[in-house]
């Protein structure tokens, strides 16, 4: 074959780029194109191209975009009252908390607007467990994080995820709340119970809890990762430590059960979970951490609050979105997605390749390092000229696939991808290949 040319960016494109960095700061690396609309799981960017989203914004669109009954709840909601929060009740709050904890088999929720506030609210919450209830003193009480695992990026949070991705230039650091053993600051590895293990063998005196991601789809098989979480989850139960689940991208039904700790049976129920993203469909922000009385009952007032927490349109948007997981049926939809992904990948067979793996809907390329021209991100940009959005993360492209997506939809996107990998190392330049983001460690 040939060797191609990728197609250049257009100049609408172009221009829409150099404003952004122009007058905008930070956010992540997405790819150069700009959607204007979407609907289930077909977009339309700027250049009037149709895109499958193969990414949902790292599953906060689980529902797809724009799906009617939680747009219709949410602009009902707005249209009926913009915010009742610190000086009133909102009326229908109540029954979405019940709602919540009787699903989900938790004592009390507290809401808050965004996944980071919620893994930090789980911490905080964690360590007054630990002095309250524990006996911790207030100098040592630690919580620990996993490797790898995403959490957010608020200055509380942002030291529980891997060093070296940013912490340091803005002097954030805490031995009191990190993945590293903070005697010996080795990185506590995702998928190493044994240095679990070793970091809880000399400091569980101190330890309130571990916050994970129990299943985070990067090792090689979805079993590997339950086991992994469920041996963690076992030592917190010998030590005293509460387990605490960040379900924001992996729950909402993602991996094929509701919370992606369900995987871990009945009698490893995490002791807090935090909910976010795809909890409203992504159709309004809210996140949530939900636990037993014995944590939830600490919290006073003006000590776990937010806002726009327990927002009218956030409760309308949770209360919808629930509605469709159960009415869809959408947990046997992951499923079916995975099935799927698995069948397809298995055809593929070439030496850039490390493994393809999936989680329900939440799917995996790896890479091997050094292989030329062939990246993560030239792939995800010849992705999207082909009509298929995927988030390049070096060394691996993340894809995260609607519930609600049609058949149609989930083939065109697997055509487009496989397309993708035949033809990748027969391409030279493809414009808008690379990104500096590629440069610095995410951390997750």
């Amino acid at each position: 074959m040939a060797y191609k040319q990728g197609e250049p960016l257009s100049t609408v494109t172009r221009d829409l780029l150099r404003e952004e960095e122009t007058y905008t700061a930070g956010g992540f690396g997405p790819l150069p194109g700009f959607i204007v609309s979407g609907k289930g799981s077909t977009m339309r960017d700027v250049d009037n191209q149709d895109i499958i989203d193969f990414a949902c914004t790292m599953s906060a669109v689980n529902l797809g975009h724009s799906h009617p009954k939680v747009t219709a709840a949410v602009v009902e909601s707005l249209q009926n009252v913009s915010q009742t929060n610190i000086a009133i009740h909102n009326a229908k709050w109540p029954s979405l908390a019940k709602r919540l904890c009787q699903k989900l088999g938790y004592d009390k929720v507290a809401a808050m607007t965004s996944g980071a506030e919620a893994a930090d609210s789980a911490v905080k919450i964690a360590w007054k467990w630990g002095i309250a209830r524990k006996g911790i003193s207030p100098m040592d009480v630690t919580v620990l994080g996993c490797s790898d695992n995403y959490h957010g990026l608020t200055s509380g949070i942002w030291p529980i995820m891997n060093p070296g991705c940013g912490q340091e230039g803005y002097g954030i650091s805490s031995k009191q709340v990190t993945n590293r053993n903070p005697k010996t600051g080795a990185l506590l590895r995702y998928g190493h119970v044994e240095d679990f293990e070793a970091v809880l063998s000399d400091m569980h005196s101190v330890v309130a809890g571990i916050m994970m991601e129990p299943i985070h789809g990067t090792l090689r098989t979805f079993e590997q990762e339950i086991q992994f979480a469920t041996s963690v989850r076992q030592l917190c139960k010998k030590y005293n430590i509460l387990f605490i689940s960040d379900e924001v991208r992996m729950g909402s039904g993602k991996t094929g059960r509701f919370l992606c700790s369900d995987w871990l049976g009945t009698e490893n129920k995490p002791d807090m979970i935090t909910l976010g993203k795809s909890i409203t469909g992504g159709a309004y922000p809210a996140s949530y951490v939900l636990g037993f009385n014995e944590t939830m009952d600490l919290i006073e007032p003006n000590q776990v609050a937010s806002t726009f927490a327990m927002s009218p349109a956030g409760t309308a948007a949770t209360l919808a979105a629930l509605s469709v997981y159960e009415d869809e049926q959408l947990l046997q939809r992951a499923t079916v997605i995975q099935e799927r992904w698995m069948a397809i990948t298995s055809n593929w067979n070439h030496p850039f390749l490390r493994f393809c793996t999936a989680r329900g809907a939440d799917l995996c390329i790896m890479f091997k390092d050094h292989m030329g021209d062939v990246t993560p991100r030239r792939v995800a940009r010849l992705a999207y000229q082909k009509g298929v959005l995927v988030y390049p993360q070096s060394p691996r492209i993340r894809i995260s696939v609607a519930l609600t997506i049609t058949d149609e939809e989930l083939d065109k996107g697997m055509r487009a991808l496989t397309e993708v990998m035949d033809e990748i190392a027969f391409y030279r330049e493809i414009p808008g290949s690379t990104h500096r983001v590629d440069d610095i460690s995410a951390g997750f």
